[in-house]
Parts: C-alpha cells; sequence; structure tokens
C-alpha cells in the first residue's frame, strides 16, 4: 500500500510539473530559511554552555539620587568574605582586566597579550578553565607567576617548552610560566591569553568594599537557593561596608541610604549572561536574548507562510481533482483512503523540500556566516538529537499542511463533485483569503522592523557624539613609551606626541588614559558643604592639554588645560556633572574627589560639552577629566587626526616615529570610527539578517501568490474571453483580476501596522536616543507589499488578458 501511495503521489506531481515546482520549491524556500536561522539561534543559546550550573556572577545595581547603574565591577573584599560568612557558597574567584594590552620581554623579542587578567588561582574551577601544563593549587601561588593558554604560548616560544620560562616586564621585574591552560572555548562571554596573580597588585590585598575593582564569581552548594541568597546580601553589606562609606562620606550608612542611595546587589547565572546581560563594563559585546526571541519567531512565521502555501494550493487544486475523487468514491475507494493518498502526497513533498533545503542551507551557510559574523556549521548542527527533531518536524509539517485539503476534498458526497459545486464553495474561498492575509501581514510586519531597524542604526552611527570620530587614528599602549622603569618620563610622552603633530597630515593629537569603549574609572566628587545628596559617582579620564582640541570637544565655559597653568589639581566636568551637581557658576568652584583613604580637593576650570563616551543605549553619564600628570593618572592611548586621502603613508610615517621611541615593541593602532560601530554590532547583524529574513519571506509569499493566481486565473479563463470579444480593454481585465489579491493585502497592512508599532515602540526602548517610530516606515511597507503582490499577479493577468479569446471560449 504504501508503495502504491508513493506511485500516485509522483503520478500527482508529474501531471502539473509548474504547479509542482512553486509548491515543491515555496516549501523548501521556507524549510531552508528556518533552518538557517536555527543555526544562528544554536549558536548564541550555546555560549557557556560548558560552565557549571551552580556558578554565579555578583552584579551591582547601585542607585543614586538621580539615577541607577548597573555594574560587572564590585568591591573586591566581598567575594572572600562571602565564602568565609555563608555556609551556601562554595568558592569564589575575582578578576580584574586592564584596557591596555601586555608588553614583555623574551631574550630580544617583543611579545603583547590584548587579553590578559589579574585573578584568583580559584578561577580555574569556577570557570571551568583545564590546565595542560602545570599544577592548579600552584600555578598562581607566587606573585611573579604567569599561566598562558596553550596558542600564547605558542605564539611566544613557538614549539619550545614554555613552562618555566621568564618574560620581563617594565619596571625590571620578571613573571615565570608556571601553568599552560587549553585554549578557552570562543563561545563564551569570558576571555583570556594571559592570568597573572591578582594578588600581584598591593591595592587587591587592601580590605575594600566600596570602591569598583573586580568581578567577582561564586560557587553555590549544591541545592543552595541563588533566591534566598540574594536576600541575605543587604545586610551582609551593611556590615562591612558601613564603616568605609561612613568615613568616605561623613555620614552613617542610614543616612546615606535615605539620602537615596543604594547597593543591590545580585546574582546573573553564568550560563545567562551572554544573552541577559548588558550593564556596565562587560567583557566584550554579549548577544541579546530578545533577538533571539525575534529570530526564532521570525522562523516559525517564514515557516509558517511556506505552509500556507502549500494548503492554499492545495486547496486550490481541489477543484481540478475533484473529478478524480468523484470517480474514486464511485469506484468504491473510502474516505481514509482519500486522506492517506493526500497526506502522502503532502509528506512527499514536504520531504522532498526538506531533502533541497538541507542542500541549500549547505550550500549558503558560509555566505551567511560572514553576513551575521559567527561561526556557523550546518553538520555541526546536525546531531542525533537534532536531526531527530528535524525528521519528526518534516513530516509533522506535511501531515499539517496537507490535512486541511486532505478531508476538505474527500469530505464531498460524489454526486456534488460531479455537479460542480466545489466551484462555487465560499468556504474554500474564504479560507484561501484568510491565509493570504494572514502571510502577508507577517511580510509587511518584517517589512516594517526591517525599516525601522536600518533607520535606528542611521541615526546612531550619524548622531553627532560630541567629539570628532572620522581619520582618528588611536595608537595603543602608550604607556610603553615611557622609558624609565621607576618614574613616568612625561616629558618622552610629550615629545613622541609633538612628533607626532609634527608629521604631514596630521592636524592634531593627544594623549588619554581611556576612549570610547574602555572600562572608564569611578570618580565620587562631592561639593563642599552641600551635603551628601550633591555627592555624585562620575566617571573619570586623564587628558593631556591637547586631548579635547584633538578631538574637536566643545568647550562651554572656562578654559581647557594649558601648559601656563599649575592644572594638576584641575578638572574639566562636563555638562551632565554641572547639571547633577547643580552649579549654576562651576568654574573656580572646588569638588572633593573621596578617595578610599583621602580626600582632595580639585578646582573646575572648564565645562565641556556632554559627549558619548558609551553606546547610545545609555544616557550620558556624569565625567570628569583630570589633567595628564595629576594623581591616578595615566597614558594608555594617543589620539591622532589625520587629515588628507593618503592614510597608509600617515600610518607609515607614525610607526616610524613610533619605532624610535619604542623599537621592541610592535606599532598597534585602530581607527576610532570603526572600534565606535563595534558598540552596536547586535543590531547591525540583526539589521542584516532582518534584511535577508524578510526578503526571503516575501519570496515565499510571492511564490505562493504566484501559483494562487494563476489557479484564478485559469478558473476564469472563459470569463475573461468574454469580456474581450465584448470589447474590455487589457487594463480593465488586468484590474479585475488583480482587485481582489490587492485588497487582501491591504487588509493585510492595516492589520499589521498596530503589530509593528507595538514592536518597534518597545524595541526602541533598549535606547536611550532614538528615531522615535515614523509612520512613514508603515507607509513605505505597505506600498512596497502592494507594490510586489500588484507586480506577481499582473504577470499572469497580463499574460491571461493577451491571450486569444479563442482558445479560452473553445468547447472542450
Amino acid at each position: 500500500m504504501f508503495k502504491n501511495l508513493i506511485i500516485s503521489a509522483l503520478r500527482s506531481l508529474r501531471k502539473k510539473p509548474a504547479f509542482s515546482a512553486i509548491n515543491i520549491l515555496g516549501l523548501a524556500l521556507g524549510m531552508a530559511t528556518c533552518l538557517t536561522i536555527l543555526l544562528y539561534v544554536n549558536h548564541e543559546t550555546s555560549f557557556d554552555e560548558f560552565q557549571n550550573d551552580n556558578v554565579y556572577r555578583v552584579a551591582l545595581n547601585r542607585v543614586y539620587p538621580e539615577r541607577e547603574v548597573d555594574f560587572t565591577v564590585i568591591p573586591h573584599s566581598i567575594g572572600p568574605q562571602m565564602v568565609k560568612d555563608f555556609p551556601e557558597v562554595k568558592n569564589q574567584a575575582r578578576f580584574f582586566k586592564p584596557n591596555n594590552i601586555a608588553t614583555f620581554q623574551y631574550e630580544d623579542k617583543t611579545l603583547t597579550e590584548e587579553h590578559f587578567v589579574f585573578a584568583d588561582s580559584t578561577i580555574f574551577s569556577l570557570m571551568s578553565i583545564e590546565l595542560i601544563e602545570g599544577d592548579v593549587k600552584s600555578a598562581l601561588v607566587e606573585e611573579n607567576s604567569i599561566v598562558l593558554t596553550e596558542s600564547t604560548a605558542k605564539k611566544f616560544f613557538g614549539d619550545e617548552p614554555a613552562i618555566g620560562k621568564l618574560l620581563s616586564v617594565q619596571g625590571g621585574n620578571s613573571l615565570e610560566v608556571t601553568a599552560i591552560t587549553a585554549d578557552y572555548p570562543d563561545k563564551s562571554h569570558f576571555e583570556f591569553g594571559a592570568i597573572i596573580p591578582l594578588h600581584s597588585i598591593p591595592f587587591f590585598r587592601q580590605s575594600n568594599w566600596a570602591g569598583f575593582s573586580t568581578l567577582t564569581y561564586i560557587e553555590l552548594a549544591e541545592g543552595a537557593d541563588p533566591d534566598a541568597f540574594e536576600e541575605k546580601i543587604p545586610a551582609f553589606i551593611k556590615q562591612y561596608a558601613e564603616g568605609e562609606i561612613q568615613q568616605r562620606n561623613g555620614i552613617s550608612y542610614d543616612e546615606y541610604i535615605a539620602a537615596g542611595n543604594g547597593y543591590n546587589y545580585y546574582l546573573q547565572p553564568i550560563k545567562d549572561i551572554y544573552l541577559t546581560s548588558h550593564i556596565s563594563g562587560e567583557l566584550k559585546p554579549n548577544g541579546n536574548i530578545t533577538y533571539v526571541y525575534i529570530f526564532s519567531i521570525a522562523a516559525a512565521f517564514i515557516l509558517l507562510i511556506a505552509c500556507i502555501n502549500f494548503m492554499n494550493l492545495a486547496t486550490a487544486r481541489s477543484v481540478e481533482r475533484a473529478k478524480e475523487v468523484g470517480i474514486r468514491k464511485v469506484m468504491g475507494s473510502h474516505k481514509k483512503q482519500l486522506v492517506a493518498q493526500f497526506l502522502s502526497e503532502s509528506t512527499f513533498i514536504a520531504i522532498m523540500s526538506a531533502v533541497i533545503a538541507l542542500v541549500i542551507t549547505y550550500l549558503f551557510e558560509g555566505n551567511f556566516a560572514q553576513l551575521s559574523g559567527k561561526d556557523l556549521s550546518l553538520i555541526s548542527f546536525l546531531t542525533t538529537q537534532n536531526t531527530f527533531i528535524l525528521v519528526v518536524s518534516v513530516l509533522t509539517i506535511g501531515i499539517l499542511a496537507g490535512l486541511y485539503p486532505a478531508f476538505f476534498i474527500s469530505s464531498y458526497s460524489p454526486v456534488g463533485i460531479m455537479r460542480g459545486n466545489l466551484k462555487t464553495s465560499k468556504k474554500g474561498v474564504g479560507l484561501r483569503n484568510a491565509l493570504v492575509i494572514f502571510q502577508f501581514t507577517i511580510s509587511i510586519a518584517l517589512i516594517s522592523a526591517t525599516l525601522l531597524i536600518y533607520n535606528q542604526m542611521d541615526y546612531l552611527l550619524n548622531k553627532p557624539l560630541g567629539f570628532e570620530k572620522e581619520q582618528v587614528v588611536v595608537i595603543e599602549n602608550g604607556f610603553s613609551i615611557n622609558n624609565d622603569p621607576n618614574n613616568l618620563n612625561w616629558d618622552r610622552f610629550e615629545t613622541f606626541k609633538n612628533e607626532i603633530m609634527n608629521l604631514p597630515s596630521v592636524s592634531g593629537a593627544g594623549y588619554t588614559s581611556s576612549l570610547p569603549g574602555d572600562i572608564l574609572q569611578g570618580f565620587i566628587v562631592r561639593v563642599p558643604g552641600y551635603g551628601e545628596k550633591e555627592s555624585l559617582v562620575t566617571r573619570m579620564i586623564s587628558a593631556d592639554d591637547d586631548f579635547l582640541t584633538s578631538m574637536n570637544m566643545e568647550i562651554l565655559e572656562g578654559r581647557n588645560f594649558s601648559k601656563n597653568y599649575n592644572d594638576s589639581l584641575s578638572v574639566i566636568i562636563n555638562l551632565a556633572t554641572k547639571d547633577k551637581l547643580g552649579l549654576a557658576d562651576p568654574i573656580g568652584k572646588r569638588l572633593i574627589h573621596v578617595d578610599d583613604s583621602s580626600q582632595v580637593s580639585y578646582t573646575v576650570v572648564g565645562v565641556v560639552n556632554d559627549f558619548h563616551f558609551e553606546s547610545l543605549h545609555s544616557e550620558v553619564e556624569p565625567m570628569v577629566i583630570t589633567k595628564m600628570g595629576s594623581a591616578q593618572s595615566f597614558v594608555n592611548k594617543y589620539t591622532v587626526k589625520i587629515d588628507g586621502d593618503n592614510v597608509q603613508q600617515a600610518l607609515a610615517n607614525m610607526e616610524e616615529v613610533w619605532r624610535r621611541f619604542v623599537p621592541n615593541a610592535p606599532f598597534r593602532y585602530y581607527f576610532l570610527d570603526e572600534s565606535l560601530e563595534q558598540f552596536y554590532q547586535s543590531e547591525q547583524t540583526s539589521g542584516k539578517l532582518f534584511t535577508v529574513f524578510t526578503s526571503l519571506a516575501i519570496i515565499v509569499a510571492c511564490i505562493g501568490l504566484l501559483g494562487l493566481s494563476a489557479f484564478i486565473i485559469n478558473q476564469k479563463r472563459k470569463e475573461i474571453g468574454v469580456r474581450k470579444v465584448l470589447g474590455g480593454s487589457i487594463f480593465s481585465i488586468v484590474f479585475l483580476l488583480s482587485k481582489d489579491i490587492l485588497k487582501l493585502i491591504l487588509i493585510a497592512t492595516l492589520i499589521a501596522i498596530p503589530a509593528a508599532y507595538f514592536w518597534a515602540d518597545s524595541w526602541l526602548q533598549n535606547f536611550a536616543y532614538s528615531t522615535g517610530v515614523s509612520w512613514l516606515v508603515f507607509v513605505f511597507a505597505g506600498v512596497g507589499a502592494l507594490l510586489i503582490a500588484l507586480i506577481t499577479v499582473s504577470f499572469q493577468s497580463t499574460k491571461a488578458a493577451m491571450a486569444n479569446p479563442v482558445e479560452s471560449l473553445r468547447d472542450e
């Protein structure tokens, strides 16, 4: 029987090859699109899946009188004390990732490593780091030890054994390689190339309960409730932090909290960080669970569109197959046999489509991987479990897609079928119309979403940021210019800058501690005599006299730093700091910087216009700029503004100057505008993917519309012939054949607009600055869908209208 069903299915497909090709191609394209999206979703949801389930990152929701900010970095005393005070905390690990690049000297070679961290020795177990050589217990015990990944060791020493090798660092010290780890998986929110003991930095051996310093991870005991543990943290923080907070602010902890401040610590499951955490201080750009949900829904809808095509075309073709069904029933076929036949046909089409979809996905996975920036592989995706799910899904699609047509066709009586009652059935026409409306509602919503994403991305990438970003070269590892291991040679930093500024095509240069994308240092300031409510946690960067000018930042009040003044205790604040502190006339005002051990008084000499050092997801934060050379300042990066078109020559000239000052370290640089685009990498990728998936959804919908319009026109061929004989024009006939479908598209537009508007408004809430939802987007989406549908239908309509009426009116 099974063999007969397959033969019957093949025979049915051969009868209408064009119709069958449209059916199979539409379903295959829908399946391929769905499968491609699943590759992306699988990639995004597999981050940190190798980690332990009971490991959490301790994050902080810091409440200020005027705002709230979430931080990944917290005081470094919290983790070790949690292990001592709470039996449910089995272990903890802390690490600190500097902004600069590590430079080492080995024999006559200068070696660099961008991804290096200072960490506790417990990091190996908590972060699931596998040691290839060395001992976990002793690897980070000594202050002068360093642990390398396998790739870093190979980069540094080639095939030579790395254990025991000494790497010289600035200051005359050496680090001994004590262990080699396996390369850490790329699919993680954490990354490293080298680990140095955290306790090698004296600051981390001191008590600290208020200053943000390290990322902290804890391991909870088996069966411990993370929610119950979180409820214990506030009392724990008060017990240990109140003395330090009182010393800093001159008021009690309770008064400090009553003034509108707060420390709300919470736990982030390590496996959820990549997709759900987007707070200040993330180690690298994370994914977004929202886009995973959106693309998953899009995959389901696109597949649904393809299945609707199949149902539409199958029910439409049912009129042609009505006589076949009637004859079969007269010859003794039962309803179950007819249903089995039609279901076998639909399942056979689904299987053929799935095979084609797999081939399409395999052939284009490289293009999609390049577009999405992800490492995607169909072969890796097709595990035993996923293959089983795929097979079951294909069979289910085949059965469900053919279920209605099978019962619809087989339910009519032979007499009714022979009389042609099926032709005038409003039930079948109503269902087809509803399915077309549903298809294009999804398509128009996807078009609207794509346009909105592109509008927002264009806004984000072109919005003035308060500083110059075009043709700005950032020279990294600026600290290497210092040639004195024991002291800071500020004259040498200045000399290097001046030589860079004297180069052709260079219009300005300066040096700073941080640039956009770096983790910025916190800086607590208070206006003397104003009380705690006027205390403010700001971000801080240090800069030289020329940095603001070279970056084209606007001084609104006062002056820039200058060599004509002693600015070691001067600061420039941004407009947000002025407003938050309520300073009507800030120039000359004193600000008290509250440090862990002292309070330093600074004088405000200038106010700079607000500039965005973080992405436009967040509002501009209060900023304090200290003079390079003052306490806490350090040279990290140089910014160089270049003119002209000969960029490569300008870079070569800069490298030549660098090699004169730092002959043993590589010249590393990047362009600021390209770096800023990383802020919106997730949105840009999503916009590209949305464009591709929306295009495919429209193509799939149009394939179905093409087949459906061809069928409808075939049903009306005699009516068309009569109208032409009676003088009907080609335009009037095309309009007659197209108007009903265009009405459906218009209805779909009216349904899609509210849904798309609701989504857009919700999505734009993720940005502090946005374009808003423009009604023009929905007009373009609706008109675009109407034009696409009109072109699709008009192709068949025009062909039918131009046909010889004699052919259509000839009696069978």
